[in-house]
């Protein structure tokens, strides 16, 4: 009796140990994909109050959000393009937003790219 009561408890903790590491990993994902979709967001809002400027300059911004230690900023570059005429084409600009991990203390590799055309 007393050795079946020590082999199911013994099952019984080996069972709830994989199931802590299970819940651990499942939080640890939740999080992560909650981070990746906060950059996102934060990428594409970036991106959009760029591309409602209407001077260029103003195109270059940089926005911080303390709450996720994240700082968003985009930039601009003329794409040089030749139309079929063989006629550069002007006023066509690469409008990029890139997403710095503050907490981290690196650069993020997310990075979102638009193109603008402002005559």
């Amino acid at each position: 009796m007393l050795l079946e009561i020590i082999i199911a408890l013994t099952v019984f903790a080996i069972v709830v140990t994989g199931l802590a590491g299970l819940l651990h990993s499942s939080l640890d994902s939740a999080n992560l994909l909650r981070r990746q979709a906060a950059v996102r967001r934060g990428m594409e809002s970036i991106l959009m109050e760029a591309k409602e400027k209407m001077k260029r300059e103003e195109m270059v911004l940089t926005r911080l959000d303390e709450a996720q230690g994240l700082e968003f900023q985009s930039g601009l570059e003329e794409v040089k393009w030749i139309n079929r005429a063989g006629q550069p084409v002007r006023g066509l600009y690469l409008l990029t937003a890139v997403a710095n991990d503050l907490r981290a203390g690196k650069l993020a590799r997310d990075r979102a790219e638009v193109y603008v055309y402002r005559p």
